[in-house]
């Protein structure tokens, strides 16, 4: 009796399982409630975050609003931040509106030639971009990328030769409108 008892709770168990696992619904044990995972998203691990940021902001077609904490130009042309940047004037240019928040710049904690973020805000400025630094008594440690008011890329990523190249960073890419619209009036209130 056992035996049959075990075989039929074993049969149970496993239809529910294989049942949630197609409808695309997250299991909870003990359960006690059901969430959906319809959101469409993609983990962005350490160098990948070059590839998925150039891809989708290649394809704007209305908007881009990105906060940054560190965006940092290099002598050398191919490196990926100056890319990106690269990316985000030809967007303007074809038509797309384009809004940036960078740190203020404090040299202090930077160790670099100048204080980080200015020569960006200054190409920015000069390619008729929508761009501002937080106030320099706050500190804006967001790292935000907003794509037609749809896509989001959040995370660890500085635009930096470290932070897109040999860090070991994590972002999550969202394809949520609702997630996006917050994130837009978030940006809005940025001082």
């Amino acid at each position: 009796m056992r035996r049959w008892t075990a075989v039929v709770l074993f049969l149970i168990i496993g239809t529910t399982f294989s049942g949630c696992a197609t409808s695309q619904q997250a299991v909870v044990w003990p359960p006690l409630a059901k969430a959906t995972t319809g959101t469409q998203s993609e983990l962005i691990l350490n160098d990948e975050y070059f590839q998925v940021a150039h891809r989708e902001i290649q394809n704007a077609k209305e908007s881009i609003y990105l906060i940054a904490y560190l965006f940092l130009l290099y002598d050398y042309q191919e490196a990926y931040s100056n890319r990106l940047l690269e990316d985000i004037i030809g967007a303007h240019e074809r038509g797309v509106d384009v809004h940036v928040i960078l740190e203020y710049p404090k040299p202090e904690y930077m160790e670099e030639e100048g204080p980080a973020n200015q020569k960006v805000y200054e190409k920015l400025k000069a390619a008729g971009i929508d761009v501002r630094f937080d106030k320099p008594e706050r500190t804006t440690h967001s790292k935000v990328l907003i794509i037609d008011k749809e896509t989001i890329i959040a995370g660890s990523h500085n635009y930096s030769f470290s932070g897109l190249k040999y860090n070991n960073e994590t972002s999550l890419l969202l394809k949520d409108s609702e997630k996006a619209e917050r994130l837009i009036g978030y940006f809005r209130q940025i001082q």
